[in-house]
């Protein structure tokens, strides 16, 4: 088939079909074998992936990515389909913090009082039981400790490591919220973003994570932006992927990740695979089984008294993890999203100009019709 016969990006966002609640899910559930490793035998323990790449990218991380990418599609599609601070800023609060919520209160009322060496009055009379839940609620200063929880661990004291990346996630709703509003949302500027991330990545560590997770978002973001122009190749995504192995067995792989790696994470999701598109029609697991996955991979070693074989903590963990997703996407989840359509008053309150941008304030796009 002649290259101008592919599909666009375009095209396959508009036909609906896509393994994009597949993939996210297998991207979970990869968070789980990668932490598996730290989990069940000990710091130090160096995974497959982590060593082939030499130390730039871990299972875990190459699936942070891959959450990323999909992200920068979806959220940049999003911002274009309804331009309004209100619905956007609401549809993402809905889908972030309901379950942060829940999954913090379950930990600091259940997992911590059952797994604390202290006494459960010093327990909850300690500060750092209530800070633990503001401050990662709050996704401004991440605590990873429960007084006297997991303390006997081969990863002693962390409770929840997964956390971190909520606080770049929203960071990068909040600037694509900016730029949307500024009309700076276009192709020369998410291109010089992702230009200059690649060189702060790698000439600085001042910037901590940010360079190289906007990476992932800022290609997704790309791709999308020139939707009408990219095409789903399976010679491209072949070419692609081994220009990702090169690159990461050089040192490169974060850069590779979001050069090559982004678009290998597209074409899997709209690769016609049948009933792998209808993977999401009973739930989008995946935010669940991320936010439960570590404080459950540490009760499963606790309970078995120390250090574990990478494969048997995830496989013990595992279904606890998928149980709890989905009690928490039909009973937290879902409900919330189902009020996205429906901001309080006192939000077009305080942004009363509707659904306009700043830059020209140009009339509302039609209704987005995603709901991530």
């Amino acid at each position: 088939m002649p290259s101008s016969d592919r599909p666009t990006l375009q095209a396959c966002l508009d036909s609906r079909r896509n393994n994009l609640d597949f993939l996210r899910f297998a991207a979970a559930s990869g968070v789980i074998l990668s932490h598996a490793f730290p989990l069940g035998e000990g710091k130090g323990v160096v995974e497959p992936l982590e060593d082939f790449t030499r130390g730039q990218m871990s299972l875990g991380r190459l699936c942070v990515a891959v959450f990323l990418v999909i992200s920068g599609v979806l959220i940049t599609r999003s911002w274009q389909h309804t331009p309004d601070v209100v619905r956007f800023t609401w549809a993402r609060v809905l889908r972030i913090f309901p379950g942060l919520a829940v999954m913090l209160s379950l930990t600091t009322l259940v997992l911590g009082p059952a797994f604390t060496t202290l006494p459960l009055g010093e327990y909850f009379a300690s500060a750092d039981t209530h800070l633990y839940w503001l401050r990662n609620f709050t996704l401004v200063v991440s605590q990873w400790h429960l007084p006297g929880v997991f303390e006997g661990n081969a990863y002693s004291h962390a409770v929840n490591g997964s956390l971190w990346t909520l606080m770049f996630e929203v960071g990068f709703y909040l600037l694509t919220l900016g730029l949307g509003l500024t009309g700076l949302l276009r192709k020369g500027m998410v291109a010089f973003g992702w230009v200059g991330a690649a060189v702060a990545s790698l000439i600085t560590g001042r910037l901590g994570f940010w360079p190289e997770l906007y990476l992932y978002f800022g290609a997704g973001a790309a791709l999308y932006l020139w939707r009408d122009k990219v095409r789903m190749n399976p010679w491209l995504a072949l070419g692609c992927t081994a220009a990702w192995l090169v690159m990461a067995r050089l040192g490169y792989g974060r850069i590779g990740t979001g050069l090559f790696g982004a678009y290998v994470v597209l074409y899997l999701a709209f690769l016609p695979l049948g009933s792998l598109a209808n993977f999401g029609r009973r739930g989008d697991f995946s935010y669940g089984v991320y936010v439960y996955a570590f404080p459950v991979q540490q009760a499963v070693t606790a309970l078995l008294g120390g250090r574990t074989a990478w494969w048997v903590n995830a496989a013990l963990s595992f279904p606890v993890v998928v149980a709890l997703s989905v009690l928490s996407w039909h009973f937290v989840e879902k409900p919330a999203l189902k009020l996205k359509d429906s901001p309080p008053a006192l939000l077009r309150k305080l942004w009363p100009f509707g659904p306009r941008r700043l830059a020209g304030l140009q009339p509302a796009a039609p209704q987005d019709p995603g709901a991530h």
